[in-house]
C-alpha cells in the first residue's frame, strides 16, 4: 500500500469515527486548529492522522465512561438537599433567583470553620454560601451543625411556649 493509499484509509477512518462520536460537524475547525489546514487531505504525514484518531478514539472513551465523581456529585446534592431542608425548617429559604438569606446565614461566625485560620486572619468570609461546602465531609458537618441549632431552636421555643402558658 501506498503512502497515498494509507493516508486515504486513515482520512475514511478519522471520518467515520468523527461520525460515531457525533462530531463530524466540527472536523474543520478540529484540523485546522489543529495543524493549520482547511481539510484533512491536505495533511501529508501520517502521524497527523494518527493523532487526530487518537484524539476522537480518546473522547469517544471519556464519554462513554462515567467519572470517578459521578457517586460524589450525587451525594454532594444529596446532603446540600438536606442542609437546604433544616435551613427551611428554621424559616430561611432561597428562591430560584435569591439566594442572599442562605448565604447571608452561612455567612455568620458559627459556620466560619470552612475558612482556613490564615483567611479568616485576613477578614475574609464565607460569600459563597452553601456551596463553599463543597465535600462529603464538610456538607456532613454542616448539616449535623444546622441540626444542632434547629434542635436547639425547638427546645428553647417550647420553654418559651410552657413560659407563658404559666404567666
Amino acid at each position: 500500500m501506498t503512502n497515498e493509499q494509507t493516508l486515504k484509509t486513515k482520512r475514511q477512518y478519522y471520518h467515520q469515527l468523527l461520525i460515531a462520536a457525533g462530531e463530524a460537524q466540527y472536523k474543520d475547525v478540529i484540523v485546522s486548529s489543529r495543524f493549520d489546514v482547511n481539510s484533512t487531505t491536505e495533511l501529508t504525514e501520517e502521524w497527523q492522522l494518527d493523532e487526530l484518531i487518537n484524539d476522537v478514539k480518546h473522547r469517544m472513551y471519556n464519554k462513554k465512561r462515567p467519572g470517578p465523581n459521578v457517586d460524589d456529585d450525587r451525594k454532594i446534592k444529596t446532603w446540600r438537599n438536606r442542609c437546604l431542608l433544616v435551613l427551611s425548617q428554621r424559616g430561611i429559604t432561597a428562591t430560584p433567583k435569591d439566594w442572599s438569606t442562605i448565604n447571608h446565614e452561612l455567612a455568620k461566625k458559627q459556620y466560619q470553620w470552612i475558612t482556613s485560620p490564615a483567611q479568616l486572619q485576613k477578614g475574609f468570609v464565607n460569600q459563597k454560601g452553601l456551596y463553599a461546602f463543597s465535600t462529603v465531609a464538610d456538607l456532613k458537618k454542616l448539616f449535623n451543625q444546622l441540626s444542632a441549632i434547629c434542635d436547639n431552636e425547638k427546645i428553647r421555643a417550647t420553654k418559651e411556649r410552657d413560659l407563658a402558658h404559666k404567666n
